[in-house]
């Protein structure tokens, strides 16, 4: 390291006079710093990140839609794949954007999920694969899920009591296809309606006031 004794100031880099009086420069013992900072590379930003899936979600379903159109529809599961890359879009979106409620983020795609396994059972011939398995086994698995992750995070009931009930009102629904006929394998369907019911139970006999409590917040009472 260099430096200027008549200025008393160090020289980075190796310079062959001082830069302020012209002066000869003294060789020092000491670590010689570079002569411009080392600058962190700059890390993503989630706007460049969402730009870039909606490049790649927008240039996917070009290619897909113009061999739909170029095959005329040959092949049958190209209106999946498409549906599926819109899907996991709307997911990127829903996380980015509600990544501070992971309950949230899971409640919207498993009603994502829903609409789309239903959708995609009428296209196909409607089995009834989804009224029949798929929306009542992923509707116990989302209330398991709730509890758990509020159990994990320490949440107060009104934080997500909210979520219980729009999950019992969506399992509620289901008596829709069972009394329509619809739904042939009706043990699942009932399985979820019990179990939100057994949460709701549970709620109002060992959480009553933790329940009043959370009623008061969300209605202002």
């Amino acid at each position: 390291m260099q430096i200027c004794q008549k200025c008393n100031v160090k020289i980075r880099g190796r310079k062959e006079c001082c830069p302020l009086c012209q002066g000869r420069l003294k060789e020092v013992e000491g670590d010689e710093n570079p002569s411009f900072p080392t600058l962190e590379k700059r890390k993503i930003s989630n706007i460049t990140f969402l730009k870039m899936c909606t490049f790649l979600f927008i240039a996917s379903e070009i290619i897909f839609g113009a061999i739909n159109i170029m095959t005329k529809g040959e092949f049958s599961f190209i209106g999946p794949v498409m549906l599926g890359i819109l899907v996991g879009w709307i997911d990127v979106l829903a996380t980015m954007y509600l990544r501070n409620n992971l309950i949230k983020v899971i409640t919207f795609e498993v009603i994502v999920a829903i609409v789309v396994d239903y959708y995609i059972d009428v296209k196909t011939g409607f089995h009834a694969w989804s009224i029949n398995w798929m929306i009542p086994m992923t509707l116990i698995g989302l209330a398991i899920a709730t509890n758990v992750i509020a159990w994990v995070l320490k949440l107060r009931l009104d934080e997500y009591i909210l979520y219980i009930v729009l999950d019992f009102i969506m399992s509620l629904i289901q008596i829709i296809f069972i009394r329509n006929g619809m739904n042939s394998f009706p043990w699942p369907a009932v399985a979820s309606i019990i179990t939100y019911m057994i949460i709701i139970a549970a709620l109002v006999i060992f959480r009553f006031r933790d329940l009043k409590n959370a009623s008061e917040k969300m209605f202002n009472i």
